[in-house]
């Protein structure tokens, strides 16, 4: 329980431990502290509120190698704080796909959130419908065609397909028997008419959690996804807590959400307006 814990960490074997954590300070369970603040007379929940930005700011900042990467995508793609918009896709979580699914990743000894999605067959095109409904909503929140949506993943043969090769007017024509597929083709109307783009990708984003034990650098494209979503002017966000997360540090109320977890979910947890096909079935209309 929270009290064994506390007790733990104030009196017991952990009191003379500097650094501690709880996942009481996580998404998943924040009603159990806003829940204690407000017994003890707190009007400042923290979560959702201008004092969670302030805290993480307080406490920290990116790294001189994270700075330089951060500065560079900027300085490569174009682009200036809140002067873009963000959406992310999370097509290798568990439950992006029902609990009896068993996705296996690039090596079959292991999962696809662990080792990668991979590319080709049924994964591609399952990882391509859900990029390109995010890419959509994602639209509807942006001024106008021009207002650059940059698109990261924790995929990155999902990142270079969509923001890259799609828009590469060569890998188009050179590949012209690939959108015989109602999935690819989809992918190509969704991105066609929009300024859609992203940082090279030759790796997926590592997982802090889930692979462990590499060198500190190999966890930079991460931190930088994290702070060009925390200062995009709106965020499109699905499954998981990482693009959400960037949402609460920033405190921006423009956002949506185009995917709930299959199963396991908190329905309207996630702090933003659904999106459906309904949502933007107007821009399908207007293509060209």
């Amino acid at each position: 329980t929270l009290d064994f814990s506390l007790k733990r960490a104030t009196v017991g074997e952990f009191k003379d431990i500097k650094v501690l954590r709880h996942r009481l300070l996580g998404h998943l369970d924040e009603k159990h502290l806003e829940q204690r603040l407000r017994d003890l007379g707190e009007t400042d929940m923290l979560h959702w509120t201008p004092s969670y930005g302030h805290i993480f700011n307080a406490f920290f900042k990116p790294s001189a190698g994270v700075q330089r990467e951060l500065d560079a995508v900027y300085q490569e793609l174009n682009i200036r704080p809140g002067r873009y918009t963000a959406v992310h896709c999370r097509v290798r979580h568990p439950k992006a796909t029902p609990a009896n699914v068993y996705i296996k990743g690039k090596s079959n000894a292991h999962p696809a959130d662990k080792t990668g999605l991979p590319w080709y067959g049924e994964n591609k095109d399952f990882a391509v419908e859900i990029a390109t409904k995010a890419v959509n909503c994602a639209r509807t929140l942006s001024k106008d065609q021009k207002e650059p949506i940059y698109f990261f993943a924790d995929s990155n043969d999902l990142v270079r397909y969509m923001a890259h090769e799609l828009t590469d007017p060569r890998f188009v024509k050179a590949n012209s028997t690939v959108f015989n597929n109602k999935v690819d083709q989809r992918a190509l109307q969704a991105v066609k008419p929009i300024r859609i783009l992203a940082r090279e990708m030759s790796e997926e984003n590592a997982h802090i959690d889930r692979q462990k034990g590499r060198p500190p650098e190999a966890y930079y494209a991460t931190f930088v996804d994290l702070y060009l979503a925390i200062h995009a002017r709106c965020v499109t966000y699905g499954i998981g807590y990482y693009a959400l997360f960037a949402t609460k540090i920033s405190g921006i109320q423009c956002k949506l959400i185009y995917q709930e977890e299959a199963w396991g979910g908190r329905e309207g947890s996630k702090k933003a307006p659904s999106c459906t096909a309904d949502t933007y079935k107007h821009l399908l209309k207007t293509r060209t």
